[in-house]
């Protein structure tokens, strides 16, 4: 009698290793195949401020702040002086750009265009790069 207890109970722990073997393998399996779906598509990709933005940890709100009032000012009166001056000193000077708010809404005009610009060209290098790994079938 105790020896089919014990082959009993080792039969229930080899069925308890292989249940938890064939679950962390699923586990594992769902992780990977998670990892493949998120790379395939474009807009789920993550996107980290930190590798774009120069932040000092723990000021990260205080610095999003300041870059989001001096960004696009300083865009703001580069363009002007660029477009609308035409890049002459003395027609820029004669230009009132005392007017914080409508420089700085140039000037986030500016930035968003050209940060539409750089995503939709990100876009077509990810479709590229994409289709460049993939062998075609005739």
């Amino acid at each position: 009698m105790s020896v089919g207890l014990k082959d009993n109970e080792a039969e229930k722990r080899r069925k308890l290793h292989t249940s938890s073997a064939r679950s962390s393998a699923r586990v594992y399996q769902n992780k990977n195949k998670m990892k493949r779906q998120h790379n395939d598509n474009f807009a789920s990709q993550e996107v980290d401020l930190r590798k774009f933005i120069i932040a000092p940890e723990g000021y990260e709100n205080l610095m999003f702040g300041a870059y989001f009032i001096a960004v696009p000012y300083i865009a703001g009166v580069l363009f002007l002086y660029l477009f609308v001056a035409g890049g002459h000193v003395e027609n820029f000077m004669v230009l009132e750009i005392s007017k914080f708010f409508i420089v700085w809404a140039i000037g986030y005009e500016v930035v968003a265009a050209s940060l539409l610009l750089i995503i939709f060209y990100s876009f077509l290098n990810f479709s590229k790069n994409k289709n460049k790994g993939k062998k075609r079938r005739y």
